[in-house]
């Protein structure tokens, strides 16, 4: 029989960081050795392989949430992860350096929503990063890196490889910016306690999406799906927020100053 309250994921950092080292081992086990599993039909064979990759990300970034404490040393570990995301990329080491590129953008992403003191500057950035990224796949930089030189564009991707394949055989991408917004959202939701779980299926969902519908073009931008699964998983607490800050904002005396509240339950709003 035990005292006191029940532990879980939610309210226990330890537990959380061991998730995401258990989701990250065999995330590389996984990508290292996917040519040895059974091969499918083209279609399903990269559905398949979303559907074990994407939730393991997905494991690996919640289980570092706790990290969003660590204030500016966030910053830190990602300068420490930059140079081995880009020597494991020249080395074509593709299972290190998903990793590394993961760790980079969650840092960055979870460091970002700790400084944002309101939840509608989040929903701007989600409306502002669909834009820029639709932009950028279609008519911008990311169309002129994929046209004109391919090669480079394992620099700023993660690879998901296919069962029956080899990370140099066969394999999606997902930019590392879109683990960065990913995280970003995820560190949001937490500190203005939105939706964890429901914002994590549905973000997940949406890079499943993205991925299959790119089956009919070269490319097309995640963060616009992304952006809706955020506001899709929250949009009631989302209004709300912004219908109680506009009802502070007029019962407040004139010139003083107001911060929006973080943290307001431990575990987030109901899923």
């Amino acid at each position: 029989m035990e005292n006191g309250t029940r532990r879980s994921l939610r309210t226990d950092p330890p537990a959380r960081l061991r998730l995401a080292l258990l989701a990250g081992l065999v995330l590389t086990v996984y990508t290292a050795f996917s040519r040895v599993l059974h091969p499918f039909a083209f279609h399903v064979n990269v559905v398949l392989s979303m559907l074990v990759v994407l939730p393991l990300v997905t494991l690996a970034v919640f289980g570092l949430t706790p990290l969003r404490r660590a204030g500016n040393r966030l910053l830190v570990i990602s300068a420490l992860a930059l140079a081995p995301a880009v020597l494991f990329s020249w080395l074509g080491w593709v299972p290190f350096s998903n990793l590394a590129k993961i760790g980079l953008a969650v840092c960055l992403g979870f460091w970002i929503a700790e400084q944002v003191e309101g939840v509608a500057v989040i929903v701007l950035i989600a409306a502002l990063s669909a834009a820029v990224d639709i932009y950028s796949v279609f008519a911008g930089p990311t169309k002129v890196l994929l046209a004109g030189h391919p090669a480079a564009v394992g620099y700023f991707t993660v690879a998901i490889t296919w069962f029956g394949y080899s990370y140099r055989e066969a394999y999606s991408q997902l930019g590392t910016s879109d683990f960065f917004f990913f995280s970003l959202y995820l560190g949001a939701v937490e500190a203005f306690g939105l939706r964890v779980g429901r914002t994590l299926v549905f973000m997940t969902l949406s890079f499943l999406v993205t991925v299959v519908a790119a089956f009919w073009t070269s490319a097309l931008p995640a963060l616009p799906l992304l952006a809706l699964a955020f506001v899709a998983a929250n949009y009631d607490l989302l209004w709300e927020n912004r219908r109680l800050r506009r009802a502070r904002l007029n019962s407040r005396p004139h010139g003083s100053v107001e911060r929006a509240p973080r943290d307001r339950s431990a575990g987030g709003a109901p899923d």
